[in-house]
């Protein structure tokens, strides 16, 4: 009887202290919550403040590369115990000089209003060390981390900042320098020799070089807007060379010397200038950014760099994929529909073999440096947790992409898959045809319809306007800024344009759109540049992607990865085919991935140019040449549109 009393009691209180602890829990707002975006209870937020250090480290080879060390504390005292490590190896810097000479240092790489410029002004006078600004001040997420108990190691590669020797971009040397610094930080006593990666743009192109040395230390990494083809996606989309990336290249060195920091033993910063006064006498890219990516306009072009091979298959990351497959790393890919690098990151996720995850938020590539519209910090947090922490909050139960759909209702702006792209895509055929008697703001006026043409010799005449842009603030120039695309009918009006009638019905286009374009031309060589829009009820257009090809890289051939089913175009210097004059061309190309849903009343238009004149190098012809688009029975030019079944996976 007193053993069954004692028994009871036991049970009740135990009850009791759970009842206690969950209600507690409830009302202070950590209830344990792991769905996507969204994070807590899951691990403790048990330190308040972190410890910032920094000194040289050595490479195998004997060159030293410049770190931060960020460590959690209490009432600041650095945690003494190991913990796991978020590495960031980074070709920007590890932290920001912001006040030099008393002055706010200003640029074009963080542009800084009249309100920032002042605060950081007043932090430099009034804390010490207050002109540093390290990753966990820049970075929200970062700091959140320190709190949860993770240990903070930012590298900067070498030849930046001030780590020294030079900077060779080719992938796998970066990855022989990664794998002696994850080797490195597994033998810290600040380490528990459990790694992740974490970082956007060039940072997340070392997260892949890193995961291709199988050092076994590194167990997750989350790349955000990492490159896959970089000739391709950026300097050579389509074969015509961007001028916008070239320009921000050239610009990025010289402006963050100026914000470079010296290492703790460094003060006054005499090693610091050491390095850079070597770095500017032997520079690689001597004869500037812009001049040295020209040198290579052809994908088999042949290596300026030391111990290059062939530039651009030296830059492709997908070169080192058995290699990044083997290693058993896992990998959550990050970008956003007007990312430079959208197209890039669906490749990633088709051509890993092992854990992975993607998600593609409505951001542009300088939006997802800054984390801004979306809690990528909390999706980073989860993927930590579980690889690294051992934490079991069920990121690895769900499906495998998600992505936002622009537009739609505000309960389905986020949707997902198991697959990319989608399985219930239905490809459909919208065919270029005659103009209409309304008013649309074009050279043409063209109809877009599901109905193929029935004339057997119709065209559209345009003569090229080298005036033409898609803007100084669009996705070209988003490494550095935020995308604010005009009205595109100013452009459209100087463009040729296919245009819907007002939908009947909502309209889901997810995936990778197509163009077929037959032409002719007395042209030596055309650029076009094909962008898929939105045209509201008050007549405005708005972008919502594109893509571009040069003619006499037309030449399709099999690519070296799976390419999703999208023409792949190898722009070897032998696949460059002339222009035929006067005969019909058919071109095949694709616009880069999006997702949007045109709501019923909108029109579907595609805007065609062959100049984009703010942001790709095409040459300019006097007098300007003639094209004809043919959209007849025989030459029927159509763009083939991923339409997305409503009601089915």
């Amino acid at each position: 009887m007193v053993k069954a009393i004692t028994m009871t009691l036991v049970v009740i209180v135990a009850i009791a202290v759970a009842a206690f602890f969950f209600f507690h829990n409830t009302k202070s707002g950590i209830e344990r919550v792991s769905r996507f975006g969204e994070y807590r209870g899951y691990s403790a937020d048990i330190y308040h403040g972190y410890v910032r250090r920094s000194d040289y480290l050595s490479l195998s080879d004997g060159t030293k590369l410049a770190y931060d060390l960020l460590l959690p504390a209490k009432d600041g005292v650095a945690v003494k115990n190991p913990l796991p490590v978020l590495f960031s190896y980074t070709t920007y810097l590890r932290a920001y000089n912001m006040v030099k000479d008393g002055k706010v240092v200003d640029n074009e790489i963080l542009p800084l209003n009249p309100i920032k410029k002042a605060f950081i002004w007043l932090r430099a006078k009034l804390t010490e060390n207050g002109n540093i600004f390290d990753q966990a001040f820049m970075n929200k997420w970062v700091k959140k981390m320190l709190r949860h108990g993770y240990a903070v190691v930012v590298v900067e590669v070498r030849g930046t900042g001030a780590s020294e020797g030079l900077m060779n971009p080719i992938f796998k040397f970066m990855a022989e320098d990664a794998d002696d610094v994850l080797s490195w930080i597994a033998t810290q006593s600040w380490s528990n020799g459990k790694i992740g990666m974490f970082g956007a743009s060039s940072i997340a192109q070392a997260q892949y070089a890193a995961a291709s040395t199988g050092n076994p230390h590194l167990k997750a990494i989350f790349p955000t807007s990492s490159s896959f083809d970089l000739y391709n996606a950026v300097v050579y989309p389509g074969g015509i060379f961007n001028t916008a990336f070239a320009k921000m290249f050239s610009l990025a060195t010289g402006l963050l010397e100026k914000m470079a920091v010296p290492v703790d033993s460094d003060k006054e910063g005499a090693i610091l200038e050491r390095i850079f006064k070597y770095r500017r006498k032997t520079t690689t890219l001597s004869e500037g950014a812009a001049k040295s990516l020209e040198k290579a306009p052809y994908r088999d072009s042949d290596s300026f760099l030391p111990k290059g091979d062939r530039y651009w298959e030296d830059l492709g990351l997908y070169s080192l994929l058995n290699q990044i497959n083997k290693s058993n790393v896992a990998i959550y890919n990050a970008t956003g529909w007007f990312d430079i690098f959208t197209r890039d990151a669906t490749l990633w996720h088709n051509n890993l073999t092992g854990k992975r995850k993607l998600y593609i938020a409505p951001l542009s590539h300088y939006a997802l440096k800054k984390r801004k519209g979306f809690d990528s910090g909390a999706e980073a947090h989860r993927w930590f947790d579980y690889w690294l922490k051992g934490i079991d909050n069920g990121i690895m139960d769900e499906p495998a992409v998600h992505y936002f759909v622009m537009d739609e209702s505000e309960n389905n702006l986020w949707q997902t898959s198991r697959e990319w792209p989608r399985r219930n895509e239905r490809r459909t055929q919208f065919y270029f045809s005659p103009g209409r008697s309304e008013n649309l703001g074009s050279k043409n006026n063209g109809l877009l319809t599901t109905e193929r043409p029935r004339a057997t010799e119709a065209f559209d005449s345009y003569l090229i306007n080298y005036s033409t842009t898609s803007g100084i603030k669009c996705r070209w120039n988003s490494i550095i800024q935020e995308i604010d695309y005009p009205d595109m009918s100013t452009n459209d009006i100087k463009a040729v344009t296919y245009t819907t009638l007002p939908l009947e019905n909502d309209i889901e286009v997810t995936g990778h759109p197509t163009v077929h374009l037959i032409f002719s031309t007395r042209a030596e060589d055309i650029d076009f540049f094909v962008y898929l829009e939105e045209i509201d009820s008050k007549e405005r257009s708005t972008y919502i992607t594109e893509g571009c090809l040069r003619a006499t890289h037309r030449s399709i051939a099999e690519a070296p990865f799976n390419n999703l089913g999208i023409p792949f175009h190898r722009s070897f210097k032998e696949d460059v085919k002339p222009l035929p004059s006067g005969e019909p061309i058919d071109i095949i190309f694709d616009l880069l991935p999006t997702s949007k849903l045109f709501r019923k009343g909108s029109r579907i238009r595609v805007s065609i140019t062959c100049v984009d004149s703010d942001n790709f190098k095409t040459p300019v012809l006097n007098p300007a040449p003639e094209v004809s688009i043919l959209r007849n029975s025989v030459h029927a030019s159509f763009i083939e549109l991923p339409i997305i079944s409503r009601n089915s996976e």
